[in-house]
């Protein structure tokens, strides 16, 4: 049943990239035969079944963080919004995430120009009433990745957003945020849920060229990229 429902969502998402990246032992797309190997072994309890149905496609070229923040609020067993697009029913979208106390830590306006940083999603985050926690990319080694991924990637009720350097990947582009769904211990891999879904589908990253990724520093601030770990 599983394998089906991996299946369904694979056509429902396409099968081919809209951008062509070279797949590297560290880096394997969705739609490929070890990919698609790599899917039948994600486990019962992962977040991957949590985020999957609520999984958004970022509504500009600069709203990754808002799509993947928006991602993971609709997974959370928490009370949410009615956007009037929807109505009466409840749910995060991307226009509906700006509230009053979330557009005074950052505006729309402000993301469509600059993007988002760790520091800033955090705060909006907790706007939001979530628990949210930082962490510098230039602060972990792969061991203590490793260890929280494990964790954090099962059925704790916390989920994990990753801001990182798309060209450590081998991809087009800068800075990125995106949600991290599953991790596979036989590879020590992780999967990435890309909100840019027009540009790269889901990818399996070994966790040495992840931190590499999460290591880079944003030129916004000067800091390193990092995770965002976030719980009810």
């Amino acid at each position: 049943m599983k394998n089906l429902v991996l299946v369904m969502l694979m056509c429902a998402w396409g099968v081919i990239a809209p951008v062509s990246a070279a797949e590297t032992p560290d880096v394997i797309y969705w739609d490929s035969a070890a990919g698609k190997m790599l899917l039948t072994r994600i486990p019962a309890d992962a977040d991957y079944w949590q985020l999957s149905p609520h999984f958004a496609v970022q509504a500009t070229q600069s709203f990754c963080a808002v799509a993947s923040a928006v991602t993971v609020l609709n997974a959370l067993p928490i009370t949410k919004p009615v956007d009037q697009a929807y109505a009466p029913y409840a749910y995060f979208t991307q226009s509906n995430f700006f509230t009053p106390e979330v557009a005074r830590v950052i505006s729309p306006q402000t993301v469509l120009a600059m993007g988002m940083t760790r520091a800033q999603m955090v705060q909006a985050l907790g706007a939001q009433g979530v628990r949210a926690k930082s962490l510098a990319g230039d602060g972990m080694d792969v061991a203590g990745l490793r260890k929280l991924l494990k964790q954090a990637l099962g059925d704790d009720g916390q989920f994990v957003l990753a801001n990182y350097l798309r060209g450590e990947l081998g991809q087009v582009g800068g800075g990125h945020w995106l949600a991290l769904a599953a991790y596979d211990a036989q590879t020590d891999r992780v999967l990435i849920l890309d909100v840019a879904k027009y540009k790269y589908l889901p990818v399996w990253v070994g966790l040495p060229t992840l931190l590499a990724a999460l290591a880079s520093v944003d030129s916004t601030n000067g800091q390193s990229r990092g995770l965002v770990v976030v719980s009810k």
